[in-house]
């Protein structure tokens, strides 16, 4: 049960939850603390997304207003990578 909560893939993780939590009533408090626990990772992933986008507009502003690649790395906390990719488009 563990395994397929964890490890098993549906496109609709919420409503597969519910199922198994109605169908398992012995495991009910445990799946919805699965659940939880999956929107909460959810949240997690798309805050860090924003950030990311977020600093990246930033720092496309900045480049387009002549600042030094150093300084808008150390603003942004952006990598190199990410900078040269921005200053390449």
């Amino acid at each position: 049960m563990y395994y397929i909560a964890e490890r098993g893939n549906t496109s609709d993780e919420s409503q597969f939850l519910q199922h198994i939590a109605a169908k398992a009533t012995d495991y009910q408090e445990d799946i919805m603390t699965i659940a939880e626990q999956l929107e909460a990772k959810g949240i997690q992933l798309g805050e860090q997304k924003g950030r990311q986008e977020s600093a990246r507009s930033i720092a496309c502003q900045m480049l387009a207003r002549g600042m030094e690649h150093d300084v808008v790395k150390v603003c942004t906390a952006l990598s190199d990578h990410d900078l040269d990719d921005l200053m390449s488009r």
